[in-house]
């Protein structure tokens, strides 16, 4: 092959493969994600993944190291569509933002793979102080970045961030829980986690 030629044919050929490999990625991630969601990490079969996503399984070690290299990083990817969900939602006052955050983001955390994946098996899977460096850095990194505007503006109580970051995550994961199970409706879960927010407060409650 001369040198113009592989100067024009190439970069075509790299940017073929690199979208072959996301392909590749995006098909295996989303087929295991419906694995672990359903069957759970030890039930779940790289076969059955390799299967649903029109692969090999050779072609699942060629990009993760093993089952749980696959399952943290369809772990990762929930971590951020939640992230995603709480930023989506603002509004010029961060106290409101912060509520329509949470509310917003119970659809999203009672889907049951997300239920499945996220709040039972990663941090049994990955390890509870592995898992928590990947929360700091999608939704729990999130969530403390916004806490700590809200205690630099004097809105809430001055309570360790480190504190109040977790004890809203597991309210609102165990609110998400209900609704999943279909122990509570999605306005009695909304209402608890903002009566939990306000309860937090140093002003009166918010309108809206």
């Amino acid at each position: 092959m001369d040198y113009v030629t592989q100067f024009t044919y190439g970069p075509m050929m790299r940017s073929r493969r690199a979208q072959h490999t996301a392909e590749t990625l995006a098909a295996l991630t989303r087929a295991a994600r419906s694995q672990f969601g359903k069957k759970g990490f030890e039930d779940a079969s790289l076969s059955e993944i390799a299967k649903a996503a029109r692969v090999t399984t050779g072609a699942i070690y060629h990009h993760f190291k093993d089952k749980k290299g696959l399952f943290v990083a369809v772990a990762e990817q929930i971590e951020q569509e939640l992230l995603d969900t709480a930023l989506s939602v603002t509004d010029p006052d961060p106290w409101l933002s912060m509520r329509k955050s949470f509310v917003a983001s119970i659809d999203a955390c009672a889907r049951p793979d997300v239920q499945r994946i996220t709040f039972i098996d990663a941090p049994r899977v990955v390890g509870p102080e592995d898992w928590r460096e990947i929360e700091l850095r999608y939704a729990y990194g999130g969530m403390t970045v916004a806490i700590r505007r809200l205690v630099a503006a004097g809105m809430i109580r001055p309570y360790p961030v480190e504190l109040i970051a977790p004890v809203l995550l597991a309210v609102l994961a165990e609110a998400a829980r209900a609704v999943a199970q279909g122990h509570a409706d999605r306005g009695a879960a909304s209402d608890l986690l903002i009566g939990v927010l306000e309860s937090l407060r140093v002003q009166g409650p918010a309108s809206g």
